[in-house]
């Protein structure tokens, strides 16, 4: 009879171990991430020859919707003489309650902001934040970028050409200091 007892304490002893856990967890806030872009419509693969009609889509993954994000399109972006992004293209948007971690962007370009008889480069950036410099979000911003070549005729495309000495884009001087020829 001991040995019952003992038996049924030792075995009710062993449940209320297991019984007994461990609080739970605090629950942690989602990593900051930027968000990443998944897909883009037209595809960046090939040239544009025409401007979309449905305009450009880019389909970004949200890792914590609640934070919120920013994007901002260039078009020929170039840090000394075109360092802005295109006016009415700096937007911040918030995450969405429909997919909370998928959001498509849906913009176009003025014929202001792109000469369609041009060849030009339009850029997309999305970050958390932007810093100081319009072009440049916070650690990780992703972007994207097409190749705008009207009707495939890459003689309206600007071209280097490596023959012609004074041509080459100036570089900096070795020290860093101002360029040097």
């Amino acid at each position: 009879m001991r040995r019952k007892v003992a038996a049924v304490a030792l075995v009710t002893g062993l449940l209320a171990a297991c019984i007994i856990a461990d609080p739970l967890p605090e629950q942690r806030s989602l990593p900051t991430r930027v968000p990443s872009i998944i897909l883009t419509t037209p595809d960046v693969s090939r040239p544009l020859l025409e401007a979309p009609d449905g305009g450009f889509n880019v389909t970004l993954r949200l890792y914590n919707p609640a934070a919120g994000y920013r994007w901002r399109v260039f078009v020929d972006y170039d840090d000394g003489v075109n360092p802005n992004p295109v006016p009415g293209l700096n937007i911040s948007e918030p995450g969405s309650s429909d997919l909370p971690d998928v959001q498509t962007v849906t913009f176009s370009l003025s014929r202001a902001a792109m000469d369609p008889e041009r060849c030009h480069v339009i850029e997309f950036v999305v970050a958390l934040v932007f810093g100081a410099f319009p072009h440049n979000g916070d650690p990780g911003a992703d972007s994207v970028s097409w190749r705008y070549v009207p009707g495939g005729d890459y003689s309206k495309c600007a071209q280097y050409d490596a023959s012609v000495p004074d041509a080459r884009p100036l570089d900096a001087g070795m020290d860093g200091s101002d360029a040097s020829p």
